[in-house]
């Protein structure tokens, strides 16, 4: 109450004595980050987030994620990290700040491997791995190697996989020109091979070091105090180790220096773990027992105990050959481990016990849900077969009644369709006939009668020929289709030349060729053979060539054909240099009486029976409009 009284008074006074808004989130943004680690953070924290908000500062809202992260990654709390990030890496991600999102990730992470939470750490690891890598962030992919670097360095003790994953990360991190990760990355490397004795190794990365930092420099990126402090005491433990106390006492100056101002910066546990490091790497055991005991006063002033603490004092009073105090400090050792390992598993038997009640009054309640749903399920099936079943019999019945009013109506149609088709056919067949043999009558008539010229006869003979020969042609085309009509799969087949078929068809055509067009052939490479009925394929060749020749007057008429082996067909094409066909008739020419011209000499059953053919031996024949220089009819014959 004291404190939350405290800030009212602390943000009043700001609005008092001055109306700048930002002069006010810089003082609250001042504060938070004096208190991080601290009992009274949350309440200056939620000043600073609100009135961030409210001024929709979003550079400041940012600043308060980060600061609410470091203060509960300081207090090692990964329940509260995790709440937290989640939410800053969602906040992030709506406002396209990407690479702060990979960085908080980074941050919750590598708190769960100091923690030892393996199972999570690795997972969290994966998640962020396939994240970078959908959105092709290279900031995102180095963060993910870094930590996939310090979970092998903790969890299998990997130092080799750990430094290569770490140096893959420092150098996307220094070609992206995110120098601050670079420095990061770096003191980790550095950390791991002090941490293995290889000192060599380590004041080889330090020496790398004042060249990142001029880098920072130049491209105004502050190095915040808790690196620099990592720094400065990487720098003095590799020194002490390869050169003595004497080279690196301008170090532990500058060190300490740093240390006394920017105490708030870092923790203090921090800076006495330096020291107990130094006095050890120095030999010398009192030094470091110093420390200790000043790192464990520490720990009891805040509250906290822990048994490794008095594990290595007993162990530096053993080196120092005071065994019997060391015998006395191995003993509390054990009593504290045990009382502390003993409280958390009363602790965790505790919430075991809960979370078992919890658990059972869950379970109870599900299996009453479940015996309730069970009965309405019951229920439900029975009413719905009986339903269904109804249903069935309705369906059935009506599908029944459907299916023969479907049968009639198509029967009847057929009829219908069957009676008009009959009675055009015979009115069109009529009119067919009745023209030639009324020219056949008046000439006879006019030849009968006498009186007429040499010139007159023979031409009145040649009318009369010419009548009888569409009459016998009609009188063929009408048995043809009769024939097509009544055709069954009965009709033997045979291997069949292509090549042979096409030249005797050609034979036939040339007879008859009018002067002027010339009669092109292109056959296939290779031999074809097609099993099928000979006269059919005849018939379909001979009445498209004979529909070329009778509508071109000149030019040329082209058959060709090709084998087509993936769809195991021979596809013929017959096209001509004539006036080709127009595009109201196009649609309507395979039908019985199609006629383009009504004065050029024809039946109009030639392409009908050509398609029927094609339909009984189960091919395809076509006009391609996409040729313009006159008709291209295509035959697709089946093999």
């Amino acid at each position: 109450m004291v404190i939350s009284l405290f800030i009212l008074c602390f943000a009043s006074t700001l609005a008092f004595s001055s109306t700048n808004k930002e002069k006010q989130l810089e003082a609250l943004s001042d504060s938070v980050s004096n208190k991080i680690g601290q009992k009274d953070f949350i309440p200056f924290y939620q000043e600073y987030m609100r009135l961030a908000r409210q001024q929709n500062d979003t550079a400041k809202i940012d600043d308060a994620y980060s600061q609410i992260a470091s203060h509960y990654y300081r207090l090692r709390n990964t329940d509260s990290l995790k709440v937290v990030a989640y939410e800053y890496m969602d906040w992030c991600l709506k406002r396209g700040n990407i690479n702060n999102r990979y960085t908080q990730w980074r941050q919750y992470i590598q708190l769960l491997t100091e923690k030892g939470l393996q199972d999570e750490a690795m997972r969290e690891t994966g998640l962020l791995q396939k994240d970078a890598d959908a959105a092709k962030s290279a900031f995102g992919m180095a963060c993910s190697e870094m930590c996939i670097g310090y979970n092998h360095r903790v969890f299998s003790n990997n130092v080799k996989l750990c430094l290569e994953y770490y140096s893959s990360a420092l150098k996307k991190f220094s070609d992206a020109g995110f120098y601050e990760d670079a420095y990061v990355v770096s003191l980790n490397i550095i950390q791991t091979y002090l941490a293995r004795g290889e000192y060599a190794n380590a004041m080889e990365y330090l020496n790398r070091m004042p060249g990142l930092i001029e880098k920072m420099k130049r491209k105004d990126i502050p190095v915040r105090p808790e690196l620099t402090m990592r720094y400065y005491q990487f720098q003095v433990i590799a020194t002490l180790a390869l050169k003595g106390k004497k080279e690196a006492q301008p170090f532990i100056a500058e060190a300490d220096k740093f240390y006394h101002e920017n105490m708030n910066a870092f923790p203090r546990e921090g800076w006495l773990g330096y020291k107990i490091l130094c006095a050890r790497t120095l030999n010398d055991n009192q030094m470091a027992l110093n420390y200790l005991d000043s790192l464990m006063d520490y720990h009891h002033s805040v509250g906290s105990c822990y048994p490794a603490n008095h594990l290595l004092k007993a162990q530096f009073m053993e080196q120092m050959g005071r065994f019997e105090d060391a015998c006395e400090v191995y003993k509390s050792y054990a009593h504290i481990n045990d009382s502390i390992r003993s409280a958390e598993l009363d602790e965790q038997l505790s919430k075991y016990t809960v979370q078992f009640e919890v658990d059972k009054l869950e379970h109870d309640k599900l299996e009453l849900r479940a015996e309730v749903n069970r009965n309405l399920f019951i229920t439900s099936v029975i009413v719905g077969c009986l339903v269904l079943i109804l249903l069935i019999v309705i369906t059935f019945y009506y599908m029944r009644s459907l299916s023969l009013n479907r049968k009639l109506d198509a029967a009847n149609k057929a009829v219908i369709k069957a009676s008009h088709m009959k009675s055009s056919f015979i009115q069109h067949i009529t009119h067919e006939i009745r023209t030639p043999l009324n020219s056949i009558i008046g000439f006879s008539s006019l030849m009968a009668a006498g009186g007429l010229t040499q010139e007159e006869m023979e031409e009145y003979a040649r009318q009369m020929e010419s009548s009888n020969a569409y009459l016998l042609d009609l009188v063929n085309n009408v048995i043809d289709i009769a024939d097509m009509d009544s055709q069954t799969d009965d009709i033997p087949k045979k291997p069949v030349s292509v090549d042979a078929c096409c030249q005797e068809c050609l034979g036939l055509i040339r007879q008859n060729l009018k002067e002027g067009i010339k009669l092109q052939y292109m056959p296939s490479s290779t031999p074809v053979e097609v099993c099928t009925v000979e006269i059919w394929m005849k018939r379909v060749l001979l009445g498209l060539l004979n529909n070329a020749n009778k509508f071109t007057e000149s030019g040329f008429i082209c058959l060709s054909y090709a084998e087509d082996k993936p769809n195991r067909l021979v596809r013929f094409i017959i096209e001509d240099s004539g006036p080709g066909i127009d595009e109201n008739y196009r649609d309507s020419i395979f039908e019985r009486f199609a006629k383009i011209d009504a004065f050029t000499q024809g039946t109009g059953l030639g392409l009908s029976i050509i398609r029927q053919i094609m339909e009984l031996v189960d091919g395809n024949v076509y006009l391609d409009t996409s040729y313009a220089g006159g008709a291209r009819f295509v035959v697709e014959w089946p093999q």
